[in-house]
């Protein structure tokens, strides 16, 4: 009973905190009984150390014990061991060493909330909202977030295996990743899509994100920039203190940008306290699933103030706030201890961990926990984001000017709604096994004397054609692999010679409309290969202004909302 009395303290005081985890089963008739619930925890570590038919680690049980009552609250609560909580307090300074991906758990499933530009992930073509099932071969299901950095991280020239499932894939799709120094720029580029329209990249939310930015916006306008479109698309946010900053360069002094609250705490304002930059003048933020918490505040008080047009796709819904409490022994509990509401008043936190059967959270939601019978997420099928009525977009609330609707309860909601194509399979695998990249390498070191302004013709379009060859690179394109299916129910269900030999003869039809997918996949294969090419030589700025800008459909679709006054101003003044 020694080592048990060394580590009891631990579980008192974080279950103090918790312990209601310990009454899920006895809410009703003792709810908030800190005390009966501590009293059977008592009771189940000493008879389990007493009677267990093997020895007994106390430490890893209670630590245990504590990760467990923590997985039943939200996604952002954690404990932290020792060597866990130094990791959280050292400061990297926009650089550690990894494979250059921002996660989150969405829907009990571990996700990619953006991969980092210019890292190892990012070259691969790993996206946005890609489900990470796998790591090393070992299922994710449960993971927590803090687990899975663990996992991911690494020393630069050291390797890591996911498993990703994407959204129209059929199939699973292995990566495996090299990891490098991953360096964070708050304004990896701007610049001029067209004379008057202005471009900012805005992708971390670091200490100098309204610095760089400030100075980007000043820059544009000193350029003829009399439109702006800020691209926020895949930013994981950040600091709350630089969301603010960020938030003021486009809205007037006093103004609210996001409040908070908590069960413990009054309500907390934070205002801008400088006029802004860009205050009068058309903006358009880009936004999708991949814009996460900072990035969110900034697009919901644009938003909500009335100051310009937010467009894409639905945003990650993260508006929870964490607070580190230290513990004894060097150990600490990063705990969820508010929520962000915008100046309107919504919360952008989606709210799906609340559905959870085991959650021990009480909630409008807790009578419908566990009616579904949880699906495994192997097999489980994502489903594409249909946000077309009321009640799948949430509670309605009022812009505060110009009083549009908006809607709260998860993610902000575009006033302009765009979903860029899909790329199909051949995109996809010259993506995911580098040869865009690898061909990029190749073709700087046989050919001199590439300028920026560097165009990819025929000629190098046949080379990379074959390059695929001397790589033997080969794929199955949706239908191949679907006829796949369909020769094996065949074959299973005894079909006829006859119907075997159309089969037969289907499969070589489509070997030959696999040959014109290069053509159809055209566009994109140019734009790759600029990008990477140019980048490569010129870096970050080069592969933005002649690759990225002009061929990015989502782009292109703001520069046409810009340029249709007449639609702008109806969307922003209904």
């Amino acid at each position: 009973m020694r080592v048990l009395k060394k580590t009891g303290l631990i579980a008192i005081i974080v279950l103090l905190v918790l312990s209601f985890w310990i009454l899920q089963g006895q809410i009703a008739q003792n709810k908030g009984n800190i005390y009966a619930g501590l009293k059977l925890l008592d009771q189940v570590i000493v008879k389990a150390h007493t009677f267990y038919v093997d020895p007994i680690d106390v430490d890893k049980f209670i630590k245990a014990g504590i990760r467990g009552a923590l997985a039943a609250l939200d996604p952002y609560t954690q404990f932290f061991d020792q060597k866990e909580y130094e990791d959280l307090k050292i400061d990297t300074g926009g650089k550690f060493e990894g494979v250059g991906l921002t996660i989150g758990i969405r829907d009990n499933v571990l996700t990619v909330i953006s991969p980092i530009e210019g890292g190892p992930a990012y070259k691969l073509g790993i996206k946005a909202g890609d489900q990470i099932i796998k790591i090393e071969g070992k299922s994710t299901k449960g993971i927590t977030i803090d687990e899975a950095v663990q996992k991911l991280r690494g020393p630069k020239g050291t390797t890591v295996t996911i498993t990703i499932r994407r959204e129209g894939e059929p199939e699973l799709l292995d990566y495996t990743i090299t990891r490098d120094v991953i360096e964070i720029k708050a304004v990896p580029f701007y610049g001029l899509v067209e004379p008057e329209i202005g471009y900012v990249r805005l992708a971390r939310y670091s200490e100098t994100a309204e610095k760089e930015l400030r100075e980007a916006i000043l820059e544009l306008k000193r350029k003829g920039a009399k439109s702006l479109i800020l691209d926020l698309r895949g930013n994981p946010g950040g600091l709350l203190r630089e969301a603010v900053d960020v938030s003021s360069l486009f809205l007037e002094r006093g103004s609210l940008v996001v409040y908070t609250m908590g069960k413990n705490s009054e309500r907390e304002n934070y205002t801008t306290y400088i006029d802004g930059l860009w205050t009068k003048e058309p903006l358009i933020v880009l936004v999708d699933g991949g814009t996460a918490s900072a990035a969110e505040i900034t697009a919901g008080a644009i938003q909500d103030n009335d100051k310009g047009i937010i467009l894409g796709e639905r945003t990650f819904g993260k508006g929870l706030v964490q607070s580190v409490l230290p513990l004894q022994e060097n150990n600490a509990l990063k705990i969820t201890t508010s929520k962000y509401y915008m100046p309107s008043g919504r919360s952008i936190q989606k709210e799906d961990y609340l559905k959870r059967k085991d959650i021990a959270i009480i909630s409008k939601y807790q009578s419908e926990a566990g009616k579904e019978e949880e699906e495994d997420i192997e097999t489980i099928e994502t489903s594409p984001d249909t946000t077309d009525t009321t009640e799948q977009l949430g509670e309605p609330y009022k812009t505060l000017v110009n009083k549009r609707t908006v809607y709260g309860g998860g993610g902000i909601t575009p006033d302009y709604r765009f979903k860029p194509p899909r790329i199909g399979k051949l995109e996809t695998e010259l993506e995911r096994k580098t040869l865009f990249f690898n061909f990029a390498v190749h073709y700087i070191a046989t050919h001199k004397n590439i300028t920026p302004q560097f165009e990819i013709t025929d000629e190098v379009l046949n080379e990379f054609k074959s390059y695929l060859k001397e790589k033997n690179f080969t794929y199955k394109s949706r239908a191949e692999e679907e006829l796949e299916n369909l020769i094996k129910i065949a074959n299973e269900s005894g079909y006829s010679e006859e119907t075997k030999k159309e089969i037969e003869r289907l499969k070589q039809i489509l070997e030959k409309e696999k040959e014109l997918e290069f053509e159809k996949a055209k566009e994109y294969i140019v734009m790759a290969l600029k990008r990477e090419i140019l980048g490569n030589l010129y870096g970050d700025t080069a592969r933005y202004q002649y690759s990225i800008l002009p061929y990015d459909p989502t782009i292109k679709e703001a520069c046409k909302l810009l340029k249709d006054k007449a639609k702008y101003t109806s969307i922003l003044k209904p």
